[in-house]
């Protein structure tokens, strides 16, 4: 994928001080957004990148695993140094595991759970006596004491076929938030329909630990869950803050561009915040709140 001049695509794609009609031009490539939004998730977000089109860098003993173990093992380490090395290891294995006998929802609520309330396991202390403690996967209090990392690009191998998503936002190891390109001449329903339909279809595993799937065409991006109807994903209007005024001739040019929802998301403390606060699940249906901004619900 070649570098595209990145203040053509920064100004192109996400505006400027400039007209942005006089600017806008009649296709933007999926390599062009690739680049642009990487562009904004480690110079304004501070995130590592990585890409693995070519090479794995991230450390998976193997394709099929969504969850970077290393990564995952190493800050559960970090953020619980008071427990044993059997603990990590018993919380690595819990957070791992397949849960191929849940469907995709219940799965994805167990695993939500362990992200959020930490991992029960059984330690023995220094008197030899067995006790309950819990291994924290994320610290919710500090948020720069976990790593945030985007991988652009990341081959990951089905029970038959292999997929690339485009962009997966990890947090601790853990990938949280999905991102489906497509070209900005695209109508954007076909990466609803082309892409996350397939994917959870052939890849179920990577969306066990998903909270957030946004879609984009760099002109009109779209928020929801990876289990909701077309129908319930929304667009993005704020990029700040629920109080913020959206800049709806912006809007009226540029669509809801993928900017918007990347920083008003993926900032680290809000990220983290939407995570411990506003997912709710509620016998068979999920709701998931973020201050108004957007609502989607499904049922199993």
């Amino acid at each position: 994928m070649g570098k595209p001049c990145k203040e053509r695509a920064e100004t192109r794609i996400f505006g400027s001080s400039l007209n942005a009609a006089q600017f806008m031009p009649n296709f933007i490539s999926e390599a062009h957004i690739e680049n642009a939004i990487i562009d904004v998730f480690v110079k304004n977000l501070h995130y590592r990148h990585l890409n693995c089109e070519h090479v794995d860098g991230t450390g998976r003993a193997s394709e099929r695993e969504v969850i970077i173990g290393p990564l995952l093992r190493q800050r559960l380490a970090l953020l619980n140094p008071g427990l044993p090395a059997s603990a990590i290891d018993e919380a690595l294995s819990q957070l791992t595991a397949s849960r191929q006998d849940r469907s995709a929802l219940l799965g994805n609520q167990e695993l939500y759970g362990l992200i959020r309330e930490g991992v029960p396991v059984t330690i023995t202390n220094a008197a030899g006596v067995h006790e309950p403690a819990t291994v924290r996967a994320i610290d919710f209090n500090d948020p720069a004491r976990n790593d945030y990392l985007v991988v652009s690009q990341l081959w990951i191998q089905g029970e038959v076929i292999r997929r690339r998503p485009d962009l997966i936002v990890y947090v601790n190891g853990l990938p949280l938030v999905f991102i489906e390109l497509k070209n900005s001449n695209v109508g954007l329903r076909n990466a609803y329909d082309d892409n996350l339909t397939n994917y959870r279809r052939d890849i179920p595993a990577l969306f066990l630990p998903n909270a957030i799937c946004i879609l984009s065409n760099g002109l009109e991006t779209k928020v929801g869950s990876f289990l909701a109807g077309w129908e319930h994903f929304f667009n993005w209007l704020r990029p700040d803050d629920e109080k913020q005024v959206p800049d709806k001739q912006r809007i009226r040019t540029y669509g809801v561009s993928l900017d918007y929802a990347v920083l008003g998301l993926c900032e680290k403390s809000r990220l983290l915040d939407y995570l411990e606060n506003f997912i709710l699940f509620y016998k068979l249906m999920l709701r998931r709140l973020r201050r108004g901004w957007f609502k989607f619900e499904y049922a199993d």
